[in-house]
């Protein structure tokens, strides 16, 4: 391995961590984890989430396997099978990212983590890895949810943009309470 290779060979892989285009976020404002295409909430294939039992949000179908910080914060929580991850902003946003439906019962195969809870992270860095064919072959749904569990203490929810998205377009926000 040349000297050139070592210094920026290991600069790349500092820089595949995030995605390629950096933002400041705005107050309560969530934004795509990946590329794909919106839905709304209510057409998600999972009760739980349609019926906003978990809070309010959007689903996405995916266009890569690659999921990326929809906000700055600090990662709560990631479960263990990987298919899941929450993200506490500064700001009150709790942040929940759920890949696929009933997709725990997977038990973490073809799920990679790439943070652990209580990293600080910033928006467009990279979370989860997911094979969303291989997931698909096995007979579940690959629609990515991105929800805020605690919107109604945080305000109204504006309607999550429609249609497709890249990375850190702006999915959703919310109007604080006066």
């Amino acid at each position: 391995m040349g000297l050139l290779h070592r210094i920026f060979g290991e600069k790349e892989k500092e820089q595949c961590r995030e995605y390629d285009k950096r933002i400041v976020c705005e107050k309560l404002t969530v934004y795509s984890p990946m590329e794909g295409s919106v839905i709304p909430l209510k057409d998600v294939e999972d009760p739980v989430f349609s019926e906003g039992i978990m809070g309010g949000g959007a689903g996405i179908v995916p266009e890569a396997d690659l999921v990326y910080a929809p906000v700055d914060g600090v990662v709560a929580a990631v479960f263990p099978t990987g298919h899941a991850i929450g993200i506490q902003t500064d700001d009150g946003m709790e942040v929940l990212i759920h890949i696929g439906i009933n997709t725990v019962e997977l038990e973490g195969k073809g799920f990679k983590a790439f943070v652990k809870e209580g990293d600080c992270i910033k928006a467009g860095e990279l979370l989860i890895e997911f094979d969303r064919k291989w997931i698909q072959e096995q007979g579940y749904p690959v629609t990515v949810v991105v929800l805020v569990s605690n919107g109604t203490a945080l305000g109204k929810m504006t309607d999550p943009i429609s249609g497709h998205v890249k990375p850190l377009d702006v999915l959703y926000s919310f109007q604080v309470n006066a």
